[in-house]
């Protein structure tokens, strides 16, 4: 699956390098329209992230919520979700499903009661690399965890399935960690999403070699490095 990212900030469709909010480029001032845009290219889900309220800086609620209103596929709902209420919230007013990140570290109980209560289907946890080890906070802190011990604490909690995010690479378009990709494949069962650098039908290509759920692309087809629609035909 090929998911094509809407990332939100100050209520704008924004993209960053490397996770740092003081290098952000507008896309679009509309949201929406980069949102109808993929729908009308073929996409069959959007990444939907709101990266003030996973810095902690505010949010942008009333934009995710026109946005799933009002587009006609599934839309995955990432950033600032660390409560039971907010995750109710998210699929109440229709996310297909939200992703939980900085509490997957912090308060893991919440993952293990969200998958419970709401089921595995609902509930997706992302593993954000930043210099080799799981980054919270909106990338801001990192971890002493190793990613693997966290991915299989993340399994046995009964999430869904695991977004792995090289953050070193995201936004640079310089091509994905496959080696972080392929190390988690190995060890886990749940799926994998896999997002971060991804530049080019050959990342497709590799990706797509490791037999992971799905693929997050956003920089590279703003910039027009990939196009979307011959990307989901390849």
């Amino acid at each position: 699956m090929i998911i094509p990212a809407v990332d939100l900030m100050g209520g704008k469709c924004v993209r960053l390098i490397q996770g740092d909010p003081n290098k952000s480029k507008v896309y679009y001032d509309n949201p929406m329209d980069a949102a109808k845009l993929f729908v009308e290219q073929g996409a069959s889900m959007i990444h939907v992230v709101d990266l003030d309220a996973a810095m902690m800086r505010g949010e942008n609620f009333k934009v995710i919520e026109k946005i799933i209103k009002n587009v006609p596929i599934d839309i995955q709902v990432a950033g600032g979700i660390r409560s039971l209420k907010r995750i109710k919230t998210m699929l109440e007013i229709g996310a297909y499903r939200v992703v939980l990140g900085t509490v997957c570290i912090k308060n893991p109980n919440i993952v293990k009661e969200a998958s419970k209560k709401f089921g595995p289907s609902k509930v997706m946890a992302a593993i954000d690399l930043k210099e080799g080890v799981p980054a919270y906070y909106g990338w801001k802190e990192k971890s002493s965890v190793n990613y693997i011990e966290l991915a299989l604490n993340l399994e046995q909690a009964g999430v869904g399935g695991l977004i792995l995010t090289c953050v070193d690479v995201d936004g640079t378009l310089s091509g994905v960690s496959i080696n972080d990709v392929a190390n988690l494949k190995n060890i886990v069962s749940v799926p994998i999403i896999a997002s971060g650098g991804i530049s080019s039908v050959e990342d497709i290509r590799k990706l797509a070699r490791l037999n992971v759920e799905g693929i997050i692309i956003g920089k590279a087809i703003y910039e027009g490095k990939l196009n979307l629609q011959k990307a989901l035909r390849f």
